[in-house]
């Protein structure tokens, strides 16, 4: 067992599989929809609980704040002794690059949801992108941030746009600000705007 970062959207189906893959640690779950604070104030105080097993602390989130990533990174750096951190959320691009740096990445996408981008980007203009911005008006931040990273990959694909740094910085800088919780028109819009302007004539 080592400590790790799982992305995944099937947390409760990962943590079974865990458990009985190492039945002689102790389990923790932490769960939450957004990992706040107090969540990592939790964690904390569960990491350093006595025990003569093993201990595994599972961390489990569609989204961690920033501020809460941040307060993780010491215990992360400096674990108890016997103590394991298994991290689990859907999405890698919601976590800070001191997070990831810290923890092996491992891919268990069961059931990722899949995105048919409703934008065709060879023949992209104002009005197929103002059909794009209405058909996803009503999405949540956790969906954007999928369709943004499926963007990004189309996009390094295409041979019809002009990829500099200016531009991957407007992908990043998207998912920080859905992460941060931006409205989701405005930071699609800004998005858009910017592919648009970096289309090849």
């Amino acid at each position: 067992m080592t400590s790790q970062i799982i992305i995944t959207d099937r947390f409760d189906e990962v943590y079974e599989n865990l458990k009985v893959d190492f039945p002689e640690h102790l389990f923790y779950r932490i769960d939450a929809d957004e990992f706040l604070v107090e969540h990592a104030k939790e964690c904390q105080q569960k990491a350093y609980l006595t025990s003569d097993k093993e201990k595994v602390i599972v961390l489990t989130a569609n989204r961690f704040t920033p501020i809460a990533q941040n307060k993780l990174l010491k215990v992360f750096e400096e674990p108890p002794s016997k103590t394991y951190f298994i991290l689990m959320t859907p999405l890698k691009s919601g976590l800070l690059a001191t997070i990831r740096s810290r923890l092996p990445i491992v891919e268990k996408e069961i059931g990722k949801e899949q995105i048919e981008l409703s934008i065709d980007l060879e023949q992209l203009d104002l009005s197929q992108l103002f059909d794009f911005l209405q058909s996803n008006r009503r999405i949540d931040a956790k969906k954007a941030q999928v369709i943004v990273e499926t963007l990004a990959k189309e996009v390094m694909k295409n041979s019809n746009y002009r990829i500099d740094n200016e531009l991957l910085e407007a992908f990043s800088q998207s998912i920080r600000l859905l992460d941060m919780g931006s409205p989701v028109n405005f930071v699609l819009t800004r998005l858009c705007l910017k592919l648009l302007e970096r289309k090849r004539k």
